[in-house]
């Protein structure tokens, strides 16, 4: 599996690499959404970490951009903040199944995340990784599968 990293802070993209790849992933890291964006042109993503609040392209744009393109849109997303606050849980919530993990929370919460939004939505268990039910799938243009 191909993880794209994105986070302003370049100490924690680090730290979160090596947990990543010690756990047998491939990472590609970008600073920021633009810069992601360009990674995705490059490298086949499988799923996309990326922190909310960054400069040049915050991670909010970053979903949209990404998931407005029919190559992209279908692509998991797993949105990581030191704010747990709730502007920013209100920001992320999505009924499309994507996740937040909060930084400083324990790594066992963001592996799980990444291993549940990478597993097709047909195969994934009932609960999600925070403990709350699945919901019937909703698309980006808000009608239900």
């Amino acid at each position: 599996m191909v993880v794209l990293l994105v986070d302003d802070e370049e100490s924690y993209r680090l730290i979160l690499r090596d947990i990543l790849t010690a756990k047998g992933w491939d990472v590609v890291q970008a600073r920021n959404g633009q810069e992601a964006l360009e990674k995705v042109r490059e490298f086949p993503v499988d799923i996309v970490v990326s922190d909310i609040y960054m400069p040049v392209m915050d991670g909010l744009k970053l979903n949209t951009t990404l998931h407005a393109d029919p190559k992209h849109a279908q692509m998991p997303f797993l949105f990581i903040s030191g704010y747990d606050d709730s502007y920013t849980a209100g920001a992320v919530r999505n009924p499309r199944l994507e996740g937040f993990y909060r930084k400083g929370a324990p790594v066992t919460q963001l592996l799980k995340w990444i291993e549940f939004l990478a597993t097709p939505e047909k195969k994934r268990g009932k609960l999600r990784p925070d403990g709350n039910a699945t919901s019937p799938t909703v698309d980006f243009r808000g009608s239900a599968n």
